[in-house]
């Protein structure tokens, strides 16, 4: 039986949308559980002014990212065809997006692999205040 292809799903100030507005801050959440991921995008999109793109695997990282390049990468680690590790690598190796900060969220956290990248980890299940908090101190940097 074949795979369906989710689409992604955008979220912004608390509703959800079909086209990302191109003046917003937007973060790129990519989180296979969907219950889990749809809590977070929730989270984000309510307390914070950033927009959210929400894929549950990387098949269509690259495609996300060339249409519109985020502000910030919260990733799981556990995913399913790319890890969450292999998806901020194949990022990061484009020149124009080596920039880009992350966050990794997992129930699976590899630390050294996470520490040699200097990338923030959350456990799950984490609260909503150290999502918020992480992102604040992600992205304060670059705003």
């Amino acid at each position: 039986m074949e795979k369906k292809q989710r689409q992604p799903m955008m979220a912004h100030a608390g509703r959800h949308c079909l086209h990302a507005d191109s003046h917003q801050k937007t973060i790129l959440l990519i989180e296979d559980q969907v219950l889990f991921g749809k809590l977070l995008t929730r989270i984000i999109a309510d307390r914070t002014p950033y927009q959210v793109i929400h894929l549950y695997d990387g098949s269509q990282v690259i495609q996300i990212m060339k249409e519109k390049k985020p502000h910030l990468l919260v990733l799981d680690y556990d995913l399913p065809g790319m890890n969450g590790i292999e998806i901020y690598d194949m990022i990061h190796n484009t020149h124009e997006w080596a920039d880009i900060p992350a966050i990794m969220v997992s129930a699976s956290l590899p630390e050294q692999e996470i520490r040699k990248r200097n990338i923030p980890g959350l456990s799950k299940p984490c609260s909503s205040q150290e999502l918020l908090s992480a992102i604040e101190q992600v992205m304060l940097p670059h705003s």
